[in-house]
């Protein structure tokens, strides 16, 4: 299905506590002979911007059906709990509108959407393998919006994990990530890591002073390679 033409909407559906929520839907065009792999792609924070919807396109064409919700729609300071739901809900809705086995979903996301997406994989059964690229690891502090440190869920994590952080990044310091790979070395997870020497925040963002294309080719091809085999 690689290379292959796409078909795209928008829809709506209920997150949680009843909220109606929009969302971009991107499948491979044309009907499924058997139920499809899928991802949720979790938006940082611009939203359903460009980068967003080229990763739902490249997703598409390898074969997956794409649902990325925008989670800002409702009120400002989202926090954690209520955004998992309305990925929860999400999930839900990517099974029901796209053909795609339950069994089948990954979370994807980029920065705060990384961040949520390694969330959503730590509180779910819903996900079967999870795509951080440059999620946060550490808030600055915690509130009632963000009451836990996502490092300190890595315990709960319920499935493969592939993880993308640039060296330079100064929102995600060297040393949150080897916390991060003790912690999940500690807790026998399936999972890996890959940090690009000299990239910083945004690398994979055309649009970014920090992107960075042979950073940003080598963690798509990995990403692809990852989802066909965990997805399979």
């Amino acid at each position: 299905m690689a290379g292959g033409a796409v078909a795209e909407e928008e829809l709506s559906f209920a997150g949680h506590g009843g909220e109606a929520l929009r969302a971009l839907l991107v499948r491979p065009q044309g009907a499924a002979p058997e139920p499809r792999r899928g991802v949720v792609l979790v938006h940082g924070e611009r939203g359903l911007d460009a980068l967003v919807s080229g990763a739902a396109a490249r997703l598409a064409r390898a074969g997956c059906a794409v649902l990325a919700p925008e989670l800002s729609a409702g009120a400002a300071g989202l926090s954690d709990r209520r955004a998992l739901g309305h990925l929860e809900r999400a999930a839900g809705a990517l099974v029901e509108r796209a053909a795609v086995d339950p069994e089948r979903v990954a979370a994807l996301g980029f920065a705060s959407g990384g961040t949520l997406a390694f969330l959503f994989g730590c509180a779910s059964t819903r996900v079967a393998a999870v795509v951080d690229f440059h999620g946060a690891l550490v808030y600055p502090e915690l509130s009632a919006e963000q009451p836990v440190q996502p490092l300190e869920l890595a315990l709960n994590l319920g499935a493969p994990l592939l993880a993308f952080f640039g060296e330079s990044d100064p929102s995600i310091p060297p040393a949150h990530v080897a916390r991060l790979r003790t912690a999940l070395s500690q807790f026998a997870k399936d999972f890996d890591i890959v940090t690009y020497p000299g990239a910083t925040h945004g690398f994979m963002d055309e649009r970014s002073d920090g992107y960075d294309a042979a950073a940003a080719a080598d963690a798509w091809q990995r990403t692809l390679a990852f989802l066909e085999e965990r997805l399979a």
